[in-house]
Parts: C-alpha cells; sequence; structure tokens
C-alpha cells in the first residue's frame, strides 16, 4: 500500500476528529471532554481542588494569557473562585467551587469513546490501538533524535510534557508538582 495514502487518512482522520471533538462542544457544552479547555481545568481541580494559577499552568503546559482566559469563563459560571494568596500577593489562589466540582463530574465520561469507536468489534480495538502505540513509538523515537528544539526548549527552561490525568495523579503522589518552575522537573 502507498504511505502516502496512509498519510491522506490520517490527517483526514484528524480534522475528523476535530469536527467530532466540536460537535461534541455544541451538544453538551464547554464541559464536554476533560482533555481540553475548561473541561480539562476542571478535571484537574477535581483531583486537586485547589492550586496556584503558575502551578495550573506549569502542569497543563498552557501559557499564562491563554489560561487567564479560561479562568475567566469558570469564574464568570461559577466553577471556581480565585484570589490572591494572603502568604505571597503574588499569587494566584484557584479554588474549585460546588458546582464546579458538578460539572467536572458531569465532564467525566469513562465511556467517552464508545460512540468514535462503536464500529469496531473488541478484536479491531485491540488491532487499531497496538498500530497506534507502534506509530506513537516510532514517532517519538524519530523525535527524541531531533535535538534542535530540544536544546532550544532546555536553554529557554521550558520541559514539554503532554497532560494526562493518570500521570498527573501518579505524580501528585510521588511529590513532582507544587515544587515552582518547570525548570524543577527531572530531565527526560
Amino acid at each position: 500500500m502507498d504511505s502516502q495514502i496512509l498519510l491522506e487518512q490520517l490527517y483526514k482522520l484528524e480534522w475528523l476528529l476535530r469536527r467530532y471533538y466540536f460537535y461534541s462542544l455544541r451538544q453538551n457544552g464547554p464541559m464536554a471532554t476533560p482533555h481540553r479547555g475548561q473541561g480539562r481545568i476542571l478535571a484537574l481541580l477535581k483531583i486537586k481542588p485547589e492550586i496556584s494559577q503558575k502551578e495550573l499552568s506549569t502542569i497543563l503546559d498552557i501559557r499564562a494569557q491563554s489560561l487567564g482566559e479560561l479562568l475567566v469563563k469558570l469564574e464568570k459560571a461559577g466553577y471556581i473562585t480565585r484570589k490572591q494568596s494572603e502568604e505571597d500577593r503574588r499569587v494566584m489562589e484557584i479554588k474549585l467551587t460546588e458546582a464546579g466540582r458538578r460539572a467536572a463530574e458531569s465532564a467525566v465520561d469513562d465511556n467517552e469513546g464508545e460512540e468514535l469507536f462503536g464500529c469496531l468489534n473488541e478484536k479491531e480495538q485491540e488491532i487499531l490501538s497496538k498500530y497506534i502505540g507502534r506509530l506513537i513509538e516510532h514517532l517519538e523515537k524519530i523525535l527524541s533524535q531531533e535535538s534542535a528544539g530540544k536544546d532550544y526548549c532546555r536553554r529557554a527552561g521550558v520541559i514539554h510534557r503532554g497532560f494526562d490525568l493518570r500521570d498527573f495523579e501518579a505524580s501528585m503522589k510521588r511529590g513532582l508538582f507544587g515544587r515552582g518552575s518547570p525548570k524543577d522537573f527531572p530531565e527526560d
């Protein structure tokens, strides 16, 4: 099979997944998914109901300005409160409200992929998962060999880490968060 056809299929799948995400937003509102936007923030706050804005920005790997916009929306909706820390006036503390907790509960849908993958039986899903896993592993290997971007990020003091709630929960247990800047994280 021509690898160009496979690549085009992946691009089309990516485009359709984005459309599906926006369809889900239209159907369920901004809390439609715990993996993006406001739903992502609420999902994290469900795990750690009180956190500094800087720490939240670091964990989510999101610019402070972008995070600020999302927090304003969540605050207006009554899902969070923000106030200056009494210990350090430069620190903004974010707290999940009861309404925010309820919204986070409704946003986390353990059956999220059932509609999407319902056209595949269990065996087909397992095979697809293995193929996707191999592609991810291969791309990570290629990109880990590419040093210019990684070196630039390290010189700038930024260590990019993808965000996954399971990884966050495990890191919380190991005490990796709440230590300050991204420079405090161990090297890959």
